[in-house]
Parts: structure tokens; sequence; C-alpha cells
């Protein structure tokens, strides 16, 4: 049986894969060209959404906005409803 060693790196929870869920859709990479054009040559749709946020949030994880309460609300407040209204999700 091997020892379990713990790990030193925090995981990500519900904003982690929100974020994820988010880097993933068509909808929101769009927006984030929109915001700071397009991804480099080499650099996928998904990779570039996910710089975004991590850029944005002042991260080098997406699994840091489940343990870091000011990254959480920029990521709220700069990205997450930001989007919601561009989208037009919700009305």
């Amino acid at each position: 049986m091997r020892a379990r060693v713990p790990s030193t790196e925090r995981k990500g929870g519900a904003r982690a894969r929100a974020a994820d869920q988010l880097c993933r859709s068509a909808r929101f990479q769009d927006w984030v060209v929109a915001r700071v054009g397009a991804a480099p040559q080499g650099v996928t749709a998904k990779q570039h959404a996910a710089q975004f946020v991590r850029d944005v949030c002042g991260i080098t994880s997406r699994a840091e906005l489940d343990h870091n309460a000011q990254a959480a609300s920029l990521f709220y407040l700069a990205i997450r409803k930001p989007f919601i209204k561009w989208s037009g999700i919700y009305g």
C-alpha cells in the first residue's frame, strides 16, 4: 500500500468548475475576443479564455477562485456579471 502524500496544491471547487465551464463556451470565448482580441497563434480559444480569467482575477490557476476571496469577487464582478449582461442570458 502506498503512503498518501499530502498535496501542497489547493484543488478547485465550484467556482473553478464554473470558470472552466465558461472557458469552454464558444459564446464566452467570443466575449473574450471582443474584450482583448484574438488568441495568439498556437493558443486555443479555451486557453485564451482561461488566461483572460487568470489575468483579470490576478491568479495563476482557476482553482484559486475557491480559496481567494478577492479573486472570487473579481470573477463575479468583472467577468460573470458583464458576460451575462453582454450575452443576454437572463433577459
